[in-house]
């Protein structure tokens, strides 16, 4: 007999919750998210980009510069190599180098 209850009660749940889970799939879409303006984000300070530079062994040569979508810094590599830095302009985060 307890183990009919269980299955019952259990059944019960079950169901409450799949039926909590179609009316909350049943509302409508906002659509007013795509006609939404994105939101501006605002760029790392060049004091912050120095310090991400310094923190990977790189020494700046030049200001950095806004260059398609991330910041480009002439700097020096830890062997004195002459390198461009990419960094993330939002996050101020060390993306990468390549040499010329």
């Amino acid at each position: 007999m307890y183990n009919i209850k269980t299955l019952v009660a259990a059944a019960s749940v079950v169901v409450a919750m799949a039926a909590g889970a179609s009316s909350a799939n049943a509302q409508p879409w906002d659509h007013r998210m795509d006609r939404r303006e994105p939101a501006h984000r605002n760029f790392v300070v060049h004091d912050r980009v120095v310090e991400v530079l310094r923190a990977h062994h790189y020494r700046f040569v030049a200001d950095p510069v806004f260059v398609r979508g991330h910041y480009v810094v002439k700097s020096f590599d830890r062997f004195g190599h002459i390198v461009f830095v990419e960094i993330d302009p939002y996050t101020g985060a060390f993306i990468g180098e390549f040499r010329v």
